[in-house]
């Protein structure tokens, strides 16, 4: 919830991403990134 809340996205969401129901969209993956302050490469899995 708190994640969700903090990069304005629906709880529901994250919550189908971690159980493996859907993948998050480019733009999620952008917002995931800016809020861990990491590159999106990292959270794709392409760079360590």
């Amino acid at each position: 919830m708190q994640l969700a809340q903090a990069v304005g996205l629906s709880q529901s969401a994250i919550a189908k991403w971690e159980l493996g129901k859907t993948e998050p969209t480019a733009s999620a993956i952008i917002l995931l990134a800016a809020f861990f302050d990491e590159t999106t490469d990292y959270l794709l899995g392409v760079t360590d």
